[in-house]
C-alpha cells in the first residue's frame, strides 16, 4: 500500500512540464544538449538566404526526413513535423540548427505525432523559435535541463507555446535527479518557462513512468517532497510575463495547487486576459481568486468550468481600473457541484456591474428552501448579466429533474411555508442543544480538564494550586520506593518530574540523593516527609517486601492524618494483589484515589498531584 501512496504523490507535484510548478532538479547526462552549442551568429558558417536555410535543414537527418520546412515570409519559416511510429526528433538537433541562422530569422514549430516520440527537454529553449505547437506526442527527456544553467545562454525567443494531449514519459531516476537538494536550485527558465510568450497553452497533459513499480524503492521520494514543498514555500521566485495575455492549463487530472497559487500570488502578469483551469478536477481553488481583478487588470475571462467546486466564496466586483480593459470580466464556474443557491450570492451577484459569475449547467437540488430563495431573487433589482438566473434548472430530485427553479411550487415539492419560516428555529435549536452536551461534558470531565490546562497551558486554579501557607518547605514531593526500582525513579520518573515538559518543574527528595549523612535512616525519613508537600509511594511488590519502604508509608500517613490534608500520593507500579498488602496500605488503596503507570495522562497527573497544596488548618 504505501508504494501507491507514494506514486500518487509524486503524481501531484510532478510538475506536468510548465515550470511555474516550481521544482528543484539536477541533470547530469543532458549537458550536452548545449555545451556544443557554437557561438551564436557571430561565424562563418552562418546562412541567411532560403536556399541556405533549406541546406542545411536537410543536414538533419531525421528533421528533414519527418518535417517539412517553407518560407512564409521575408524572414519567418514554419516547420511541420508528422512523427509515425518508431520515429522521433530532438530538440539538440533543432537548436544546433538554429544557432547558424542570421539572427533575423524566425521560426514557428509544429509537431504532431501519430504513436512517435519527441525528445525536448523543458522549456524548449532554442534560438530564433517563435512559436511551437506540439500535438498527441509522447515526450521523454522532459526534466532533464531543469537545473542545466547553460540554458541560461540560450536566448528567450518563444511567443506562443501551445501542447495539447501531451504525454511526459519519465524514468524514475529522472525525476528523482529533477526534485529539490541543497544549494542546488532550479534554473529560472526551467522554473518560468517562455517569460516572453503572449501564449502558454496546455491542454490535456499526463505522466507516465516507465519503471516506477521497479525503481522507486531505491530513492527517498518522502524526503524530496518535503524539500520541494520546503523550496516552494521559501523560494518564492517571481515570474515576469510581461506580455502575457492568454494562459490555458486544463484538461489535467490531479492540477497541483502550486500551479494555481504561483500564476495567481506569485507571478506578475498584468496583461492576463484569459485565465482557464477548466477540467482539473479542481474543488477549492476559486478562494484564490477574491482579488482577482487587483493581480489582472487586464482579466476578461476566467474559466473553472467542469471542475468539481462546491461552494462559491463572495466575489467583488473591482470595477473597470484600467482602461485598457476592453469588456466585462466573465468568471465560469458552469459544470461543477454547486448545489444550492443562496440569498447571500444573489446579493453578491447584485452587486456586479462589471463583472459576471456564470453557475449555469450546475446540479441544483430543489428542496423547500429554493422557493423562499427565488422569491427574494425576484424582489431584487439584478444586472442584465444576471438574466440567466432564472432559468436555472434542477438536478435534483427526480420529480422535478429539468425544471426551471422560478416555476417550482411548495406542493411539488412536498413542503409548506411553515418548513421554511421555522427554519431558523430548527438552527437555534441545534446550536443550543450542542452548548448543552458541551457545559455537561465539561462538568462532568472537570478534574481532567483542570489537570491539562495546569501542565500543559500552565493554567493555575488558585483554590487549589500552590496555595499553602507553608510554601518555604524544601521539596514538592519525597518519593519513596524500593532499591528494585531505583533505575524507573531515575531513568524515567525524575526527568518527567523536573523538568518543564509538562507543567512546572518540581522539586523532588530521593532517599539516595538527598539524605543528611550522619541522621539515622528513620531520622531522614521523617525529615524528609516533614519537608515535603507531599509523599508519592511507588508501590510494586519489592516496596510491599522492604521494612524501610513500610517505614516510610507509614511517617507519610501519619503526616497525612495529623494535618488533615491529600499529602499522601499512591502510584501502582506493578499489578499487586491485595492478600499480601499491609491492612494500613490496604486501607489506603481502599479509601484513597491512586494512580497507575499505565494510564494515558498518568505524567499530566502526577504532576498535577504533586502541585496541588491544600489550606491547613490546624486543629487543637
Amino acid at each position: 500500500m504505501q508504494k501507491y501512496l507514494i506514486f500518487l504523490n509524486i503524481y501531484l507535484f510532478l510538475g506536468l512540464g510548465l515550470a511555474l510548478n516550481i521544482f528543484i532538479a539536477t541533470t547530469d547526462n543532458n549537458n550536452d544538449l548545449v555545451v556544443n552549442q557554437q557561438p551564436k551568429n557571430n561565424s562563418e558558417d552562418t546562412f541567411t538566404n532560403f536556399s541556405d536555410v533549406l541546406n542545411e535543414f536537410d543536414a538533419l537527418d531525421n528533421w528533414s526526413r519527418l518535417c517539412n520546412i517553407s518560407q512564409t515570409g521575408h524572414n519567418d519559416f514554419n516547420i511541420v513535423c508528422i512523427i509515425e511510429g518508431n520515429s522521433s526528433i530532438r530538440l539538440s538537433e533543432f537548436r544546433n540548427f538554429t544557432d547558424r541562422v542570421s539572427l533575423n530569422i524566425r521560426f514557428d514549430l509544429s509537431v504532431t505525432c501519430q504513436d512517435g516520440v519527441i525528445h525536448f527537454p523543458w522549456p524548449f529553449r532554442a534560438d530564433k523559435l517563435n512559436s511551437i505547437y506540439i500535438k498527441d506526442c509522447k515526450i521523454k527527456d522532459y526534466r532533464t535541463e531543469f537545473k542545466n544553467p547553460l540554458i541560461n545562454s540560450i536566448p528567450d525567443t518563444i511567443k506562443h507555446l501551445q501542447m495539447d494531449n501531451i504525454t511526459v514519459i519519465l524514468r524514475t531516476k529522472e525525476l528523482f535527479d529533477s526534485l529539490p537538494r541543497a544549494n542546488s536550485p532550479i534554473t529560472r527558465n526551467a522554473e518560468c518557462g517562455p517569460e516572453n510568450a503572449f501564449s502558454i497553452i496546455r491542454r490535456g497533459t499526463k505522466v507516465n513512468f516507465t519503471d516506477f513499480e521497479k525503481n522507486h524503492k531505491l530513492y527517498d521520494f518522502e524526503t524530496a517532497m518535503k524539500n520541494y514543498n520546503h523550496y516552494f514555500n521559501i523560494q518564492k521566485r517571481t515570474c515576469l510575463y510581461n506580455n502575457l495575455e492568454v494562459f490555458d492549463f486544463s484538461g489535467t487530472r490531479e492540477l497541483e495547487k502550486n500551479v494555481v497559487t504561483k500564476i495567481v500570488h506569485t507571478d506578475m502578469a498584468e496583461n492576463l486576459q484569459i485565465l482557464n483551469f477548466s477540467s482539473n478536477n479542481m474543488y477549492d481553488t476559486i478562494y484564490k481568486l477574491q482579488g482577482w481583478r487587483l493581480r489582472f487588470p487586464a482579466m476578461e475571462y476566467i474559466d473553472f468550468s467542469n471542475n468539481n467546486i462546491t461552494v462559491l466564496p463572495m466575489i467583488r466586483d473591482y470595477g473597470m481600473i484600467v482602461k485598457k480593459t476592453r469588456s466585462v470580466g466573465i468568471i465560469d464556474i458552469r459544470r461543477n457541484n454547486i448545489s444550492t443557491l443562496t440569498k447571500g450570492m444573489i446579493d453578491s451577484f447584485s452587486t456586479h456591474e462589471f463583472v459576471k459569475v456564470d453557475i449555469s449547467e450546475n446540479p441544483f437540488l430543489c428542496e423547500c428552501g429554493i422557493i423562499e430563495v427565488m422569491k427574494y431573487l425576484s424582489t431584487k433589482t439584478m444586472p442584465k448579466a444576471y438574466d440567466y438566473l432564472g432559468s436555472l434548472e434542477c438536478a435534483n430530485p427526480l420529480n422535478v429533474r429539468g425544471r426551471q427553479l422560478s416555476s417550482l411550487s411548495f406542493q411539488e415539492l412536498k413542503c409548506n411555508q411553515e418548513t421554511v419560516i421555522n427554519f431558523p428555529l430548527i438552527v437555534m435549536s441545534i446550536i443550543a442543544i450542542t452548548l448543552f452536551v458541551i457545559i455537561l461534558m465539561t462538568i462532568y470531565f472537570r478534574n481532567l480538564i483542570k489537570v491539562i490546562l495546569f501542565t500543559r497551558l500552565n493554567i493555575n486554579f488558585p483554590c487549589h494550586v500552590r496555595n499553602d501557607k507553608n510554601e518555604e518547605k524544601d521539596y514538592d514531593a519525597f518519593i519513596a520506593y524500593s532499591e528494585k526500582d531505583v533505575d524507573w525513579v531515575i531513568r524515567t520518573a525524575l526527568p518527567k518530574l523536573e523538568s518543564e515538559e509538562s507543567g512546572k518543574a518540581c522539586r523532588i527528595c530521593l532517599h539516595h540523593r538527598d539524605f543528611i549523612i550522619g541522621y539515622t535512616i528513620a531520622d531522614n525519613i521523617f525529615n524528609s516527609v516533614e519537608n515535603s508537600h507531599h509523599t508519592v509511594l511507588i508501590v510494586s511488590d519489592e516496596f510491599l517486601k522492604s521494612d524501610w519502604c513500610m517505614m516510610e508509608f507509614r511517617t507519610a500517613l501519619w503526616k497525612s492524618l495529623h494535618d488533615k490534608g491529600p499529602y499522601l500520593i499512591i502510584v501502582l507500579k506493578d499489578t499487586v494483589t491485595m492478600e499480601n498488602i499491609d491492612p494500613d496500605l490496604k486501607s489506603c488503596l481502599n479509601s484513597h484515589t491512586y494512580l497507575k503507570i499505565g494510564d494515558v495522562l498518568f505524567w499530566d497527573k502526577l504532576k498535577y498531584a504533586i502541585s496541588f497544596r491544600h489550606n491547613t488548618k490546624q486543629m487543637n
